[in-house]
């Protein structure tokens, strides 16, 4: 007889993963909630919200009143970005990108001990994967840049299968995933269980019933016991920027110096080389692969600007970017 009872408890155990997770609970919201009580959010367990700043060029006009009302009910806070990718040209598409990235950071404001910044993908915008792919790069980096923290990206599985083609680049360049899969046991996680290290949020449903909210609204987990692992810590402080030695031409060594930074503890740096169309440095591009403290120019280089970005990260998911750039001759 207690050899069954062993038996039951480890066939219950494997069958419901998921209720054996500790899951902390959240939601999302945007402008079609309406007012809400986020008061009595808080008090009926939930510890986190997402709150929509921006979508595409329009600012979400319930973003101010939402991100005041749940921080002052205490609930951890994050804003997210729905994207509306567009652009004709190569050039269009980075353009388009960093423009709403731009209008993002003015409208969310993204601080520390808030959660990290989101872009929200549902749209392609008629881009191909390539395409999105780029925009999405764009946008990253150019929040990035600004806020010093990569942001988090929200897509479903299958929309990520196809209009982004499962690229794991994004997981392997630090963004965490929020997976939208409704109504199952656990969800499915795109690029290769987002390059091994699985999802960080769960949109587990698009109907939850929350005190203080008509109808139905997102339903969200957080992957841990304690919202605090997922803040933002204070970011490194850039003293000096980083510079590039050597000269600009086709075939030559060019060298990334650290920068000076300001840290405890001591950051890790992490670093990557950029194709810019423009000599300001605005409209730029990640080189694939180019990601250590050299770079041998090639001659898909000629007549742009390269710039190096050189993040420091002194706790997880908490860093800074700072970056220089030098015009590139024949």
């Amino acid at each position: 007889m207690r050899r069954r009872f062993f038996l039951l408890v480890a066939i219950f155990a494997f069958a419901s993963p998921a209720a054996a997770a500790p899951f902390v609970r959240g939601i999302d919201v945007s402008r079609w909630k309406g007012s809400i009580v986020w008061a009595r959010v808080a008090h009926g367990g939930y510890r986190f919200a997402f709150a929509e700043a921006t979508n595409g060029f329009a600012v979400d006009p319930s973003f101010a009143r939402n991100h005041s009302g749940a921080k002052t009910a205490g609930l951890a806070f994050g804003a997210f970005h729905f994207a509306r990718p567009a652009g004709s040209t190569a050039r269009a598409v980075i353009a388009n990108a960093t423009s709403q990235a731009d209008l993002f950071v003015s409208v969310a404001q993204p601080q520390t001990a808030e959660l990290a910044p989101v872009l929200d993908l549902e749209r392609t915008g008629g881009l191909g994967a390539a395409s999105l792919r780029a925009w999405t790069t764009a946008w990253l980096n150019e929040v990035q840049l600004q806020v010093g923290i990569r942001p988090t990206i929200y897509a479903s599985p299958t929309f990520w299968r196809k209009a982004v083609g499962d690229a794991s680049v994004f997981a392997s360049s630090g963004s965490s995933l929020w997976v939208a899969h409704w109504h199952v046991a656990a969800p499915r996680v795109p690029a290769a269980n987002w390059g091994a290290s699985g999802w960080s949020f769960w949109q587990w449903t698009n109907c939850s019933h929350v005190p203080g909210i008509r109808g139905c609204v997102d339903g969200d987990r957080y992957r841990g016991s304690r919202m605090a692992s997922a803040l933002m810590a204070p970011r490194p402080a850039a003293i000096d920027i980083p510079t590039v030695g050597g000269v600009p031409q086709t075939g030559q060594l060019l060298s990334a110096s650290t920068g000076t930074w300001q840290a405890d503890p001591a950051p890790t740096l992490a670093y990557q080389w950029q194709r810019c169309t423009d000599t300001t440095a605005e409209t730029c591009l990640a080189i694939p692969k180019a990601v250590t403290s050299a770079y041998t120019v090639s001659a898909a280089d000629v007549g742009s600007t390269l710039r190096v970005v050189v993040t420091a990260t002194s706790r997880a998911r908490s860093g800074w970017s700072a970056s220089t750039a030098v015009p590139v001759n024949a």
